[in-house]
């Protein structure tokens, strides 16, 4: 999808020229831990991994989904497995230095219990295999080749049936069986990360909370992975704001074991419409939504985000990069800007205003060694406010990149695009 020419006056357009307000109104806080946010926090999805590809934005980590190393495209016989493309992808990660981890599944048809049933990528691939050995060889095949060197996911989106075709107790058995596997050939020290659920319908958070209720031969799920995993795109015309409230929801669905795991965000963009073509946005407003999904998750608290994905096509609204496949978008730029202003350093803390006249001005604050603190601002709806900074300000950056110095109190026009203000602690 061509992206609208947005280019000239980029900083006024994502700063805005709108009426003075001061601070001064309560903060409510976001349901968030301090958190040292890690290079592997930024992560991201290439299709063309397994041909050599890598991002083109700074990212420390990458999901291998829709490329080619499915189980199906990977066992194409019975008990004969082409290690190929796997091989590539995650060699190729790793020479780049960035932390793959492995989707398991989608099962061959020759293995399916239900050969004819539809599936997203094709006949079958989203059944229950008829042996569950089968299952277990595959994941121990798996697991055997690549050790620790990667992490593992047991499925993806069982909770959309062009994906998972069986119930949630049987994706609970693959998940006990394929946990014990990888463990059994790598050891305790393997990460396992649980099925990647949606859940923007009622119905798909049902489906995650069933699952994380139930138990395998006296166990839980919790006691199986490592890592609780969702993909909480927000509805077609909804914002960044709204995938965080689903993060929250799903949350307080997890049984008191699961919620003290680590919980990744495995795929996220917006617009996405099931399969249709996105509505387009302006670049200013995807640059922003860029930035503001990693501020968000992580004043959540999560622990890794894969963006969906590197050179994406129309199914959702947010770019990267242009056609070619090399030139950074206003939101591409705004991904290494947003990840300059948190990367290797603690944010302590997102709140939003609850009240009076800067209501719903959001605030990270980000502490940097024992010298800085950065406040990051904005505001994603309504009219813009202007926020007058402290005494002890010696800076601050837009979203397309600019410093600006200045020392002691200063007033910004803050909208929906984030704004760092560096100040003295």
């Amino acid at each position: 999808m061509s992206l609208p020419a947005h280019r000239s006056g980029l900083r006024a357009v994502l700063l805005g020229l709108i009426p003075l307000l001061m601070v001064g109104a309560s903060l409510v806080s976001a349901p968030a831990q301090a958190q040292r946010v890690s290079p592997d926090f930024f992560g991201m999805h290439d299709a063309n991994i397994a041909g050599g590809s890598v991002p083109g934005v700074t990212v420390g980590s990458v999901r291998l989904w829709d490329t080619g190393t499915s189980w199906r495209q990977i066992e194409k016989r019975p008990g004969r497995f082409d290690f190929r493309a796997l091989d590539k992808a995650v060699n190729t990660a790793r020479d780049a230095g960035l932390r793959p981890m492995i989707v398991l599944g989608q099962t061959p048809r020759f293995h399916a219990s239900k050969p004819k049933a539809a599936g997203w990528y094709g006949k079958g691939a989203s059944s229950m295999p008829t042996k569950i050995s089968a299952w277990k060889s595959y994941v121990t095949k798996v697991a055997k080749r690549y050790k620790t060197s990667v992490d593992y996911q047991i499925w993806n989106e069982p909770n959309v049936v062009g994906f998972w075709s069986g119930s949630v107790s049987q994706m609970a058995q693959l998940t006990a069986v394929g946990s014990a596997a990888i463990n059994k050939a790598v050891g305790r020290t393997a990460t396992i990360v649980a099925p990647s659920f949606p859940l923007r319908l009622a119905s798909q958070r049902a489906w995650f909370k069933k699952y994380w209720a139930s138990k395998v031969g006296g166990k839980g799920i919790a006691a199986m992975v490592d890592v609780v995993s969702v993909n909480p795109y927000p509805l077609a015309n909804q914002a960044p704001e709204a995938s965080v409230t689903l993060l929250s929801l799903a949350k307080r669905a997890l049984p008191q074991q699961a919620r003290r795991k680590p919980m990744w965000n495995t795929e996220i963009n917006y617009g996405l419409r099931g399969g249709a073509t996105a509505k387009q946005i302006p670049d200013a407003r995807q640059a922003a939504y860029v930035a503001r999904t990693l501020l968000l998750n992580a004043g959540a608290s999560v622990k890794r985000v894969y963006w969906y994905s590197w050179r994406i096509n129309g199914i959702a609204n947010t770019h990267l990069v242009e056609n070619d496949g090399t030139t950074l978008t206003p939101g591409g730029r705004a991904w290494e800007v947003a990840r300059s202003w948190i990367v290797d350093a603690d944010l302590t803390s997102c709140a939003v205003t609850g009240t009076g006249q800067l209501k719903g001005l959001y605030t990270c604050t980000v502490r940097v060694g024992a010298d800085e603190v950065r406040r990051i601002y904005w505001k994603p709806t309504g009219s813009a406010v202007q926020v007058t900074t402290s005494a002890t300000t010696t800076s601050w950056t837009d979203l397309g990149g600019t410093t600006t110095t200045h020392v002691g109190p200063t007033t910004l026009t803050v909208g929906g695009a984030p704004v760092m203000v560096s100040s003295l602690t």
